[in-house]
């Protein structure tokens, strides 16, 4: 990790499924907070390197990428005589090129309101996104070898626990991802700073000023109602810690993962990574490294 003593790998870390042989396209959904979007296009131009055609979009809402984070964006709202928008989508995405590209969709642009803003959002433009029905159409009916969904919401913040209409996540999904700031981990716990709280404290039996540690954590991930509600049984499912380079040890971040996977939950692996760097992950936790 940049400026930290107790970690400096020396070579990159790629995760396996980036390198995985898999035959039928392959849907991963991001969830949780603290950095989902910025991981999705990191994984979307790592599967475009490696010559798969990438869809990105969201079944929920979500800030407009950049331009440059994509090479070609679809939009719903377009004039189509006869044809309803997500029908007239639909025929859009299947007939696209069959190259390695980095796509994303939507569905139309998102009125501002008077929802809280900050320095990095408000000249952002938020659209919305498309159904989890249209994923499961586009699966083997278009070119895409590889979907990845953000499939929740948190504005902004570094952890949530979902409300009773989240997350949306495609029900073929393969990986679902969990994400996290690791800025909020081994602080206390301060409402203004964990989306849905009262959800959150119910479900982790946390209270306002207690350690967010390995035991409020295990339970957001044990949970059924927690980070991986409605993930499909059969989904691998990854616990992503972002901003690691945020977090006032990083050798407390690793205890603190090799503690929570070893916990009796269905939790695969456990990515450690500070997504805006330019090898991004920085160790990876699994049941059998420990």
């Amino acid at each position: 990790m940049p400026g930290s003593s107790e970690h400096s790998p020396q070579i990159p870390i790629t995760p396996s499924i980036l390198d995985a042989d898999f035959s039928a396209p392959l849907i991963i959904s991001l969830v949780g907070g603290g950095g989902k979007t910025s991981t999705a296009f990191w994984l979307a131009q790592e599967f475009k390197k490696r010559g798969h055609c990438v869809l990105v979009t969201t079944t929920t809402k979500m800030y407009l990428p950049a331009p440059e984070q994509a090479d070609c964006f679809i939009c719903a709202e377009n004039n189509h005589p006869g044809k309803s928008p997500e029908t007239a989508l639909l025929s859009r995405l299947q007939n696209q090129e069959s190259k390695p590209a980095i796509t994303f969709c939507y569905q139309n642009e998102i009125a501002p309101n008077d929802e809280k803003t900050t320095s990095d959002t408000k000249a952002k433009t938020k659209v919305s996104g498309i159904t989890p029905n249209l994923v499961k159409q586009l699966k083997n009916t278009s070119p895409f070898t590889v979907f990845i969904i953000e499939a929740d919401g948190a504005k902004c913040l570094p952890i949530k626990a979902p409300s009773g209409h989240e997350p949306c996540i495609p029900i073929n999904s393969d990986m679902v991802i969990g994400v996290t700031g690791a800025e909020i981990i081994h602080t206390r716990a301060c409402p203004e700073r964990i989306h849905r709280w009262n959800t959150f404290s119910a479900l982790t039996q946390c209270s306002e000023g207690d350690e967010i540690g390995h035991r409020i954590l295990c339970r957001l991930i044990e949970h059924p109602h927690g980070m991986f509600k409605q993930a499909p049984d059969h989904a691998i499912k990854i616990w992503l810690i972002n901003k690691v380079d945020l977090a006032p040890s990083y050798l407390k971040l690793i205890q603190l993962a090799q503690t929570v996977i070893t916990q009796p939950h269905q939790l695969d692996a456990i990515w450690l990574a500070a997504m805006h760097d330019l090898s991004p992950i920085k160790d990876i936790v699994t049941r059998r490294n420990i």
